[in-house]
């Protein structure tokens, strides 16, 4: 049977304040430059079942091969929520698909509950499912479309060359 998903690819961290945790990440952990994504608009959404689209910041930057995320919720969402909570640290685990459909079956086969579902007008689509057990965790299923790909790969590259001077970069 051919792999349907890819390896984990990013751990995202829900903050209160972005700008903070950019400077955290950048100073303390060394690991940036971020690039902080323009205002989000997605066509389409869900949340627990119902139709909503997610409102929150992010920023991104590369570790090596490990994307580093960074979300800042605005309004109601699995990120808000984890923050009403109390929740700190890593908040989910992302991997990479070209099939969404059977990627997110096959989490769902194995117990997986979608939390949050948000999709682009690019047809880049993405689903949060948690995974219950031991250690519980969250995956973000994403397909994106090449474009946002190349993006993710430019983004790998400055991490890589990166002299630690500039800690943050809008698109």
């Amino acid at each position: 049977m051919p792999k349907i998903y890819g390896p984990l690819t990013q751990n995202c961290f829900v903050v209160r304040d972005l700008d903070a945790a950019i400077r955290h990440w950048t100073g303390t952990m060394n690991v940036g430059p971020f690039f902080r994504f323009p205002k989000l608009r997605f066509a389409r959404g869900e949340l627990h079942g119902q139709p909503h689209i997610p409102d929150f910041a992010a920023a991104v930057a590369y570790s090596g091969d490990l994307m580093i995320e960074l979300i800042q919720p605005q309004g109601p969402s699995i990120f808000q929520e984890f923050l009403e909570a109390g929740g700190t640290g890593v908040h989910h685990n992302c991997v990479m698909t070209k099939d969404f459909e059977a990627a997110e079956a096959d989490f769902r086969r194995r117990g997986g509950e979608r939390l949050q579902f948000q999709a682009d007008d690019n047809g880049s689509v993405m689903s949060y499912v948690r995974m219950s057990g031991i250690t519980p965790v969250i995956v973000e299923i994403a397909q994106l479309m090449p474009e946002v790909l190349a993006l993710f790969a430019a983004i790998r590259a400055a991490g890589a060359a990166w002299d630690g001077q500039t800690p943050e970069l809008v698109f």
